[in-house]
């Protein structure tokens, strides 16, 4: 018998985990752009650019990066459907606009100024810089008239940028369906869930990322943040079915209970699956174009396209079938990462860029830098949260009203 379809509570351990792996997936935010600048090779394309590199970073950066993004998207399409269900559309409207449209409004100039203060910064310190940053310093050489302007995308925002599409686009989907859709007093609702075991494994596992490959592979290896402000079409059919998947999960939670008994084998077979993935990523190499826009070079192939989708619905399975057994709890340790952890992804890229750029010229082992890097951007970003957010009107923006101990 499949697993029965329940509404969860707000006070559920279900509601816990959840809340607590969205803030163990903003944090590893923190780790794997503090770590870029050590990767072997992909610090390449990252702005500040360590001599030293490491595989095992590499490695580390190129795993988080494959599940980190699309378990996300599925756990805000999650919360989405919970907060529409919950509190109505007008709410869940207003609740979005506070949580997404505002904080990218209020935050995206002034990190844009951080930054551009941090690139000016680099290119005045690094007599000698590489990768990204090599190529900027390289355009700044040429004559002025012969320069491309600047092209300002969304930065690491692009999340919230997407989130507030696929909000609109699922509002919009709503509404058509209840307006088409023709009831039936003879028929039943069906779900997934509630198919014979063996079609739906075989459709999660096996089918569903078969969706992703178009997506994926007009991405490139690795999956880039799609800064641009106009958007493109395959951050929609690839973090948008994740989204999607979020949404249709609500609900339905103890269809989760019957992948208990395959978490061994499903980790034992995406390990696997990872390792023949890193052997065949390609070499990766950067191109400032003319049109001032930064080109991956040899990223796009199709067989790491098709591991790339394969291992992204494996993971972010995984994922949450790990929260359940070990962030089930409530903790007041926990809950205060939860709380943070939208500060500190708004803060973090510009503070991690400055630590990475500083210690450049430093003869100190990368793993001494990469520690540096990450507490101290780390610490600063808890200390500022606890001081000037958690109990002032940017937290209750962020995260809504957190009363004194």
């Amino acid at each position: 018998m499949e697993p029965a379809v329940v509404k969860p509570s707000l006070e559920s351990q279900r509601i816990y985990y959840l809340d607590n792996l969205r803030a163990l997936a903003m944090l590893l935010g923190v780790y794997l752009h503090g770590a870029l600048a050590y990767a072997e090779p992909a610090r390449l394309v990252w702005l500040a650019t360590n001599r030293q590199g490491s595989v095992a970073v590499d490695a580390s950066i190129w795993f988080i990066h494959l599940f980190r993004m699309s378990l996300f998207f599925l756990l805000a399409g999650y919360f989405a459907q919970l907060v529409w269900e919950r509190k109505g559309l007008k709410q869940f409207l207003w609740g979005r606009f506070l949580r997404i449209v505002a904080p990218f409004l209020i935050f995206f100039p002034l990190l844009l100024i951080a930054t551009t203060i941090v690139i000016g910064f680099a290119l005045s310190y690094i007599t000698e810089p590489d990768g990204l940053l090599g190529l900027i310093a390289a355009e700044f050489q040429k004559p002025i008239d012969q320069r491309q302007p600047p092209k300002i995308g969304t930065m690491h925002l692009w999340f919230l940028y997407y989130l507030f599409w696929f909000v609109l686009v699922s509002v919009v989907i709503s509404f058509v369906w209840r307006l088409t859709r023709k009831p039936s007093l003879n028929s039943q609702p069906t779900s997934l869930a509630e198919s014979p075991h063996w079609v739906w494994a075989v459709t999660i596992l096996f089918v569903a990322p078969l969706i992703l490959i178009p997506a994926a592979l007009q991405a490139g290896s690795p999956m880039p943040a799609t800064e641009s402000f106009i958007p493109e079409w395959w951050p929609f059919a690839f973090y948008g079915l994740f989204y999607s998947a979020g949404a249709w999960l609500f609900r339905r939670e103890r269809w989760l209970d019957a992948w208990e008994m395959h978490f061994g084998w499903l980790a034992i077979a995406s390990g696997v699956m990872f390792c023949v993935y890193y052997l065949s990523l390609p070499e990766l190499k950067i191109e400032l174009l003319d049109n001032g826009k930064v080109e991956l070079l040899g990223s796009r192939r199709i067989f790491p396209a098709v591991l790339t989708a394969y291992l992204s619905v494996w993971l972010t399975l995984l994922s949450l079938l790990a929260g359940r057994r070990f962030l089930s709890t409530k903790s007041g340790i926990l809950s205060f990462i939860s709380d943070s952890a939208y500060w500190v992804y708004l803060l973090h890229l510009p503070m991690v860029l400055f630590w990475q750029t500083f210690l450049i010229p430093l003869p100190w082992s990368l793993w001494i830098k990469l520690t540096v890097v990450l507490l101290g951007t780390t610490i600063p970003c808890l200390i500022t949260y606890v001081v000037f957010v958690r109990y002032t009107p940017i937290g209750w923006l962020l995260h809504g009203k957190r009363s004194f101990p």
